[in-house]
């Protein structure tokens, strides 16, 4: 059991990145926990979080132990760090592996100039806006036949 980073210095804003957001994925599936067990009762009568002075309930634990479990995992899998278990172990450093070959590739993108992008982006609008229209129109000329048939 190594504490050390798989490939180090290799990958990093896309380990970054996803770590990010599986934290913020952690945080929000611990908040849902807490919710869906936050009618249950304390641990025992009395029982307060020292420094916070709140009331420590069952939902209050569930969620914290789920958000640290999930940490680590996030932890383990985008460093790469050897846990002991073989096969987490090389679910690990193939997750490492898939982030660094990402990031490889992301910079391999020829990626638009400004002028580019902008021009795309209000060929896109008016194209949107157009079709819109159109749908629009086919809509009402539509409602407007069958409202003369009396289907409508």
């Amino acid at each position: 059991m190594t504490f050390n980073i798989y490939r180090k210095g290799l990958g990093v804003y896309a380990r970054s990145a996803v770590a990010g957001l599986f934290g913020l994925a952690a945080i929000f599936a611990a908040y849902s926990l807490y919710g869906a067990m936050i009618d249950l009762p304390e641990l025992y009568a009395g029982s307060r979080v020292p420094i916070l002075g709140i009331s420590l309930t069952w939902g209050g634990v569930g969620a914290c132990s789920l958000f640290v479990v999930c940490c680590m995992l996030i932890c383990v899998f985008t460093t790469g760090f050897e846990v002991g278990l073989k096969g987490l172990d090389n679910k690990s450093k193939k997750a490492v592996e898939f982030f660094i070959e990402t990031q490889t590739e992301l910079q391999k993108v020829s990626w638009p100039a400004r002028s580019e992008l902008i021009g795309s982006t209000i060929v896109v609008i008016v194209c949107l806006v157009v079709l819109g229209v159109y749908v629009f129109c086919v809509d009402w000329v539509v409602s407007t036949f069958m409202k003369a048939i009396d289907i409508l």
